[in-house]
């Protein structure tokens, strides 16, 4: 597996666990978070935990690839390329959606957890998109 394929995943595994949680929780029981500090304190927690993840599954692949650099030809950075660009355009979608559509119909903490997944959707779009590439072989840049 390429270095970059597995930084990929490592970013899928250390992102959608903790803020699956963080939504489940935001969905199925909004009654538990009823304060700000309630809110920030959780959203600390999921933070941690997905910083944590992603640092220790760093620090595991940077201990694995002692002595080799992580070096990336044309066809690495035409997948990171075409990843970027479709994750772009998602993130566009979703803050058309989050910061021109919502403030007219909601507030607070629902435009906030829309925008946290926005961000969340497009960095793991991304992802998958570089972890897609890798797995279907050679192909062309666009």
């Amino acid at each position: 597996m390429s270095p970059l394929e597995k930084r990929a995943w490592l970013n899928i595994c250390s992102v959608c666990p903790p803020y699956l949680v963080y939504f489940a929780i935001q969905i199925a029981f909004p009654q538990l978070l009823t304060t700000f500090m309630d809110r920030i304190i959780c959203l600390a927690v999921v933070g941690t935990v997905h910083a944590l993840v992603y640092l220790g599954g760093w620090l595991v692949f940077r201990h694995a690839e002692r002595g080799e650099g992580v070096f990336a030809d044309d066809r690495d950075r035409a997948i990171e390329a075409r990843a970027t660009r479709v994750a772009y355009f998602v993130m566009l979608t979703a803050m058309i959606l989050v910061g021109v559509l919502m403030p007219f119909y909601t507030v607070g903490w629902a435009i906030t957890n829309a925008a946290l997944f926005s961000i969340v959707l497009t960095e793991t779009m991304c992802n998958v998109m570089i972890v897609r590439a890798y797995r279907r072989g050679p192909r062309f840049a666009h």
